[in-house]
């Protein structure tokens, strides 16, 4: 199959289908220019579908033994493991990563399917003592219901990853947003994955969609009980923010980083080399970042000296 011919839509109630929207986001190669795909955006009353989707097969998902549900994760990883060179060209293309850095997001893809294993066998409940003479209390851990998950752009199918398939190992339902900038790697894809591994239709929703469309409908719908959110600060203190106003539960993953420091007594190369990594490894899009490098005058001159000769000899072009 073409990647992003086939999964260049919206995938809701286990049915791939287009965006009822009245235009696309398009899909662009970031090194060639080439448009990948258009995708028509999912409107509001698309995302209500998706999310009262999620709603309904949840139900019967959590009644399913643990036991049942953790084959689904095996076999994603699998597939995963099987379609490895297919997923890694998509890396390469939708986010202008080479295929070093689709090696690194792939193998933390596969890490997080392999504890999702685990995951579905985790909901331990506790027995307490009781005020009350010759009874016991009882804790059971139950899943939350329906998760909306947005996803950032950088490390697409490891962060939809991340929260998607915990979530769905202990029994939720998930609607996944996925950034316009990566719809396929980051949202369709892993309902390809996990539709081929045996979920069941309706347990995984993707909208490809955007906020001049939808608004803040994702955020509000009435359905999901936590939001998972990863992207910019800004954007986050948003989510948060009308989150809260619905009383919502919110796990962020926002942008914000730290300095290196370099003291006097620094090793200047070995500084000069992590710096450097740490700025333009995939074009300084990761969340380990060097946005700002703080170097003891002592050091300073040598150390400017190096940074800008190790940047000016990094190999740049066609990934």
């Amino acid at each position: 199959m073409s990647l992003f011919s086939d999964l260049a839509l919206q995938y809701i109630d286990g049915k791939w289908c287009p965006g009822a929207g009245s235009w696309d986001v398009i899909d662009l190669d970031p090194y060639t220019g080439e448009q990948l795909a258009a995708v028509t955006v999912a409107t509001a009353a698309e995302v209500d579908a998706a999310y009262r989707a999620a709603e309904r097969a949840q139900r019967l998902w959590a009644e399913r033994s643990p036991y049942e549900r953790r084959l689904v994760f095996e076999r994603a990883l699998r597939l995963v493991e099987e379609r490895e060179e297919e997923i890694t060209r998509a890396i390469v293309a939708e986010l202008g990563g080479t295929r070093l850095k689709a090696a690194f997001e792939i193998a933390l893809t596969k890490d997080v399917l392999r504890e999702s294993v685990s995951y579905a066998l985790r909901a331990e409940g506790r027995v307490l003592p009781s005020p009350t003479p010759g009874k016991e209390n009882r804790v059971y851990r139950l899943p939350a219901g329906v998760v909306g998950v947005i996803s950032s752009y950088n490390f697409p199918l490891f962060l939809a990853a991340k929260s998607v398939a915990p979530a769905l190992a202990l029994g939720n339902g998930v609607v996944l947003k996925p950034h316009s900038y990566s719809p396929v790697v980051g949202g369709t894809l892993l309902a390809w994955l996990l539709q081929d591994a045996g979920l069941p239709p309706g347990l995984l929703n993707v909208v490809v969609t955007d906020t001049a469309e939808i608004g803040d409908a994702f955020i509000e719908h009435p359905v999901p009980r936590v939001l998972s959110f990863t992207g910019s600060t800004e954007a986050g203190r948003h989510v948060a923010g009308v989150a809260a106003r619905h009383f919502k539960r919110t796990v962020l993953e926002m942008s914000g980083n730290s300095a290196i420091v370099v003291l006097a007594d620094a090793d200047v190369d070995y500084a000069v080399d992590a710096a450097v990594f740490s700025r333009f490894a995939h074009q300084g899009q990761v969340c380990m970042a060097a946005n700002r490098v703080l170097v003891d005058r002592a050091v300073l001159a040598e150390f400017a000296e190096k940074f800008v000769a190790r940047a000016g000899a990094l190999t740049v072009g066609d990934p």
